[in-house]
């Protein structure tokens, strides 16, 4: 993630279109509860209309999409005023859909609710939902260390491809409940590995550039004596690069499709509406997926160009030219 500056972000309610996400939980089976902030996880919302034919019975149909490694297996209730209904013999109204994810790997739960589900008299209501987070692996192994817990962090851009900054993925750990001051580990054998006495932590991963860093925090994180504990970072991001013959772009900035027909005059960054910049013209960067404008920073500045609708896809590689 070098080099990376990161502006957009997930937040615990977000508005999609009329919908709204809400009461999103991430939890592990080993009891660590996940949570991040600043990070790259967002949800998309579709909800579409169409006539409902007189054999057609069904007034609702839900599609539901997970981007990358994350989950293997999906389930949806439908609430009104806070009670569970059935599908069958839905009548027109507002209502709220609560969505449950098993966790693949770490097996765990994900879950959320989308609010503002509309059933129109006489119409049919379709809605697609996408998911993209982050996929966090935890290896235990029993390990003879003089009573410590062992550690290592990992990043994946995406499955088996990691990262290879060294400061990207650093632990800290804290008391539960208490983050007003790390606890040093015992020893370190490098800034992502080494030995705390065993307990229970939260544990904070950090990532991204200084001034944009990303936090995932695995709350109620169990070490126990005598442990190793290898934790996995899986990003589910694609790879973008610039691989164009020009040596005088320094830089691309990443922008919302449909920016550069916007913008009136000549191209130019707008931090206002800027949502990464990678610098360096042969590094690579991780990349949340999405559809993007990209403009090319030539000469630092002197001039820029715009690559309109570039797609980047999780667990691939695309390159700008």
């Amino acid at each position: 993630m070098k080099n990376l500056l990161i502006i957009f972000l997930f937040q615990s309610s977000l508005l999609v279109q009329s919908q709204t996400v809400s009461n999103y939980t991430c939890k592990l089976d080993n009891g660590i509860n996940v949570k991040t902030e600043q990070c790259w996880n967002q949800v998309w919302v579709d909800q579409r209309f169409s006539a409902l034919t007189a054999a057609d019975k069904t007034p609702l149909v839900v599609n539901l999409r997970t981007l990358g490694d994350l989950t293997s297996g999906s389930a949806y209730k439908l609430f009104s005023n806070g009670k569970e209904v059935k599908l069958q013999g839905l009548k027109p109204g507002t209502y709220s859909m609560k969505l449950t994810f098993k966790l693949s790997g770490k097996s765990g739960i994900l879950s959320f609710d989308v609010n503002n589900i509309l059933i129109k008299s006489g119409n049919k209501t379709t809605v697609s939902v996408t998911l993209y987070d982050y996929q966090i692996l935890i290896e235990e192994l029993s390990v003879k260390q003089n009573g410590l817990s062992s550690y290592a962090s990992k990043i994946d851009r995406y499955k088996n491809n990691p990262e290879q900054n060294p400061t990207c993925g650093v632990p800290t750990f804290y008391v539960k409940g208490k983050r007003d001051k790390p606890v040093a580990p015992d020893e370190t054998t490098g800034n992502k590995s080494g030995k705390i006495k065993p307990g229970t932590y939260d544990v904070l991963i950090s990532l991204g550039a200084p001034g944009h860093i990303q936090k995932v925090w695995l709350e109620n994180f169990l070490m126990k004596p005598d442990v190793s504990y290898n934790i996995t970072t899986n990003l589910n991001a694609g790879i973008i690069s610039y691989a164009g013959v020009n040596k005088d772009v320094k830089a691309i900035h990443l922008y919302p499709a449909l920016t550069a027909d916007k913008q009136k005059g000549t191209p130019a960054p707008d931090k206002n509406l800027e949502i990464m910049k990678c610098e360096s013209q042969t590094a690579s960067s991780a990349c949340p997926p999405g559809t993007y404008d990209v403009l090319l920073n030539i000469s630092n500045g002197a001039r820029y160009e715009w690559r309109k609708n570039v797609g980047v896809q999780t667990g691939a590689r695309v390159s700008v030219k």
